[in-house]
């Protein structure tokens, strides 16, 4: 199908989990390339070193010699994990919401629903 004369489709671009020159946001391209290679494997060690934050936080809390001010801490690096794993879940987000992820997301979607309702949730 082609385009009406004058109208420019444009690809949607990825957002980058992290930020240019000055803090501004980065964006990409999206396919195959280096760039969203790096942006992949980023957003795995995120998530990766989140898991690892969380089992150590565990191990932390059920011994009785850590002191207060070490479980404060703990909470504070906690907070900021959640925060970057939150941005992970936004950033993907973003990407499903794109139309060659949109049929696979819309039947995921249902099929938890379905489920959901079977169990009376």
């Amino acid at each position: 199908m082609t385009e009406p004369i004058g109208v420019e489709t444009h690809e949607r671009l990825r957002r980058l989990p992290w930020s240019g020159p000055g803090g501004k946001t980065e964006y990409v391209t999206p396919g195959d390339g280096v760039i969203n290679q790096i942006a992949d494997s980023t957003e795995a060690h995120i998530v990766s070193m989140a898991r690892d934050d969380a089992a150590y936080a565990v191990t932390m809390a059920e011994r009785p010699e850590v002191s207060r001010d070490e479980l404060c801490a703990l909470v504070r690096k906690l907070a900021d994990t959640v925060k970057d794993v939150a941005s992970v879940a936004e950033l993907r987000g973003e990407r499903l919401s794109e139309p060659v992820y949109g049929p696979a997301a819309r039947a995921l979607e249902e099929a938890l629903r379905a489920s959901l309702r079977k169990f009376g949730a």
